[in-house]
């Protein structure tokens, strides 16, 4: 096995407990039983569990990245700022599995977040940092008469709503069809210059 598979293998243990059992089901040893690999490789790829987490949720960020951009090229009016917007949206609500765990480990290193200053904490506020500044260039570029401060508001906006939204998703308070008539009539604001 590569050091890449053997990576592979103890961050996919990592999202796996995470998803079952929250921040407090990940220890080095719960990992290293869930990966099936000895204690001290997990080590090796992680020197504690605030790392373990930070990669866990920096490679989740990068895939939905890619399947976020991947949303964008195929979209049929892909540059319109609507459909940047949906295709957002469609890549960080938890929809599916992939979304669903990256939602589950974005929550978990938010509680981080608001209860401490570790490592998670640092991971987290740069990937919503990164995240926001990269929705503003989207908006800025689909919607050139948008300032700076504006497509700003607009990213941020649509995170928060976004993120509420999935979380009360997942938490069953609200279903896929509830959500779909709140994305669409709040792209449809958009369209319209409302929002």
């Amino acid at each position: 096995m590569s050091n890449e598979e053997r990576r592979t293998t103890i961050l996919d243990a990592v999202e796996r407990l995470l998803g079952r059992g929250g921040i407090a089901a990940v220890t080095m040893r719960e990992v290293a039983a869930e990966a099936g690999v000895s204690l001290r490789l997990v080590q090796y790829y992680g020197k504690s569990k605030d790392e373990l987490l930070t990669a866990a949720l920096e490679r989740l960020a990068t895939r939905s990245a890619s399947r976020w951009q991947a949303r964008r090229d195929s979209s049929a009016t892909a540059g319109s700022l609507a459909a940047e917007i949906r295709a957002f949206f469609e890549e960080a609500l938890p929809t599916d599995e992939m979304s669903r765990s990256f939602h589950r480990v974005g929550v978990s290193l938010e509680l981080l977040a608001v209860t401490s200053a570790d490592t998670p904490h640092g991971a987290y506020d740069a990937h919503l940092g990164s995240l926001a500044d990269h929705l503003t260039e989207v908006c800025r570029a689909a919607e050139p008469g948008l300032d700076e401060a504006q497509a700003r508001q607009l990213a941020v906006e649509t995170m928060a709503l976004c993120h509420g939204l999935g979380s009360l998703l997942m938490t069953g308070q609200v279903s896929a069809a509830d959500v779909e008539a709140i994305v669409t009539r709040y792209v449809g604001a958009i369209e319209e210059n409302r929002v």
